[in-house]
């Protein structure tokens, strides 16, 4: 575009003695409009700027601008709705008394899909929004190609002043079918908006039973996210809400399942006072919300679940495997004792497997509190049809027989300790007979490195004249000075890994546990690969002090040196795979 012409369109100048505005408008109508890298013609850049006047005078000259688009497909008119220019936007309505081109302008789309309405609305420009509301209500506003509606972006952002004026200017304004098929509901509830979402709750009530794409309605994401105050809005409207699953026809849940998974008993109470029966609801796997409470680890929904009598057969209810929730427990290996100590949890029950809670608990892997959970499954006193079976693989079933019903017990925990015990003395004796030779590389470097300390390379000043006699005569080089740290930091690595190996003696003549044994080896191991390294930056240091004057030799040996760490990293990395 002609500098003088974007200038002149930037700051508003219609004209003066030396630029007439008509005059350039009148040369780009006859040879094409001039327009800026992004394709923004004059109207654009006049409509960016929020120059009105400059806007209404380009158009009584030259209207067929109005529906200019540039490279992203937008008018100016889309470009003053996103910036909330509101006199632009006025201004560019102003110009057009042909309804038919004015209604045209408003339902163009950008690139995206994106009316003026939609720009507006995701700027959160009020004014903006009213006014092209109010010069197009017939329109319906349909969504942009990420099928998000002017009413759905409005509900998501919680913009509640332009939902509200479009709800009420907008005679039949789109809402259906917005990203992951969610309705403006969905969007108001999930981003917690409530005051957008009262305003659609009365404006369009059925709104609460439509589904996402994975099944879930607004009420699902109000339980989800803990806002009783919408869900009991929604279910003193239709109680029949809180039946109706959420997910797919094979994997779905419903309202107290959702609430019994985020451990929100409140939530339960709420959904429970309108639809007392609803505790009875099972998910595609045939599981209670006492189930799902034990799956997702929630004992207090656990515990507030087994407070009433009205709900006790919800212990021994099976799902689609023949789990009943305490079997669930005993998988987890967590202890739940009010549901163990149940009068329900007692009565004998098997799974599709035939597993008792018992056989489950023996079988886990888990380690939490899972002691304590076996013993109180075995105070039951009954432990199902493996019972036989399960006492040849485990000492610690009591025998029916021991009168103290301890000694089973007592004799697999002597085993269990024999067990441990043995593996700990061999982990310490294989930890043992590696410092072993540790030892010897550590007594080795110190004492190459305190050789080193007193035969410097170059050599001591030994003229008796001189000042520094004594001294070493490449004390003022860099390389010698490293040589000199290395060398040092060497030999004191070297001698805390051998305090470190008497240490790891002591703790075994002791009978220290193997835990310390390790944590000793591990840094008397890590001093070790510190006093290598520095071992071998000083040699390669030292080398290069006492050759300097022979640049490309002292240059090979320090590449030489160096190969000692890649050879190392190489071992490791095969080691490692």
């Amino acid at each position: 575009m002609d500098p003088t012409l974007y200038n002149a369109a930037m700051r508003g100048n219609i004209g003066d003695g030396y630029f007439l505005l008509a005059d350039h408008l009148r040369r780009d109508e006859e040879k094409g409009y001039q327009v800026t890298p992004k394709g923004n013609t004059i109207l654009h850049v006049a409509a960016l700027y929020r120059h009105s006047h400059f806007v209404g005078e380009v158009l009584k000259i030259t209207p067929a601008l109005l529906c200019c688009q540039n490279k992203k497909n937008e008018t100016a008119l889309h470009i003053a709705a996103n910036e909330g220019h509101t006199e632009v936007v006025h201004a560019l309505l102003a110009c057009v008394e042909d309804h038919n081109i004015k209604k045209k302008l408003m339902r163009m789309t950008d690139a995206s899909g994106d009316t003026a309405l939609h720009k507006a609305v995701r700027s959160q420009h009020l004014d903006v929004v009213k006014l092209l509301v109010k010069e197009d209500p017939e329109f319906e506003f349909p969504a942009n190609h990420a099928q998000e509606t002017p009413l759905y972006l409005a509900a998501e952002s919680g913009f509640h002043y332009a939902m509200i004026n479009i709800l009420e200017s907008c005679k039949k304004p789109t809402y259906a079918a917005g990203p992951s098929n969610r309705t403006p509901l969905h969007a108001a509830v999930i981003q917690e908006h409530k005051d957008c979402v009262r305003a659609l709750w009365q404006w369009n009530k059925p709104l609460c039973e439509e589904p996402d794409l994975w099944g879930w309605n607004s009420l699902h994401y109000a339980v989800k996210l803990g806002l009783e105050d919408i869900v009991s809005d929604m279910l003193g409207w239709k109680k029949s809400l809180v039946y109706l699953p959420a997910g797919s026809e094979n994997d779905w849940t419903t309202a107290i399942h959702i609430a019994a998974s985020e451990g929100d008993v409140n939530m339960i109470n709420e959904l429970l006072n309108h639809s007392p029966d609803c505790w009875e609801m099972l998910n595609s796997n045939s599981q209670n919300a006492l189930h799902v409470a034990i799956l997702n680890n929630q004992e207090k929904v656990v515990r507030s679940l087994l407070t009433f009598e009205k709900w006790e057969s919800l212990v021994d209810e099976p799902d689609i495997d023949g789990n009943t929730p305490l079997h669930l427990v005993a998988a987890s290996g967590n202890h739940v004792p009010e549901l163990i100590n149940h009068p329900r949890a007692k009565k004998m029950s098997f799974n599709k497997e035939k597993q008792t809670p018992l056989d489950i608990a023996l079988f886990c892997t888990a380690t939490t509190k899972k002691e304590k959970l076996v013993a109180d499954l075995c105070s039951i006193g009954r432990f199902g049809q493996r019972d036989f079976e399960v006492k040849r693989k485990f000492k610690y079933i009591p025998n029916p027989k021991d009168e103290t019903g301890t000694g089973g017990k007592m004799q697999q925990r002597e085993d269990d300790h024999d067990k441990t015990n043995k593996a700990d003395q061999t982990e310490v004796e294989n930890i043992m007979k590696a410092t072993q030779i540790h030892l010897v590389v550590a007594t080795l470097i110190m004492t190459v490195t305190f050789t080193a300390g007193f035969t410097l390379p170059g050599g001591f000043d030994s003229d008796p004249n001189s000042p520094n006699k004594g001294m070493a005569i490449l004390l003022r080089r860099t390389a010698f000075c490293a040589f000199v740290v290395t060398d040092a930091i060497a030999f004191t690595s070297s001698a805390i890994a051998v305090f470190t190996y008497f240490a790891m003696g002591a703790s075994v003549i002791s009978a220290t546990e193997l835990t310390v044994v390790d944590r000793l080896y591990k840094i008397a191991t890590l001093l070790q690969l510190v006093a290598m390294s520095a071992v071998v930056i000083a040699f390669i240091t030292g080398m290069y002090a006492t050759l300097a004057h022979s640049v490309g030799l002292a240059v090979s040996i320090c590449i030489i040196g160096c190969i000692s760490f890649i050879m190392y990293v190489c071992v490791t990395a095969v080691l490692g795979s």
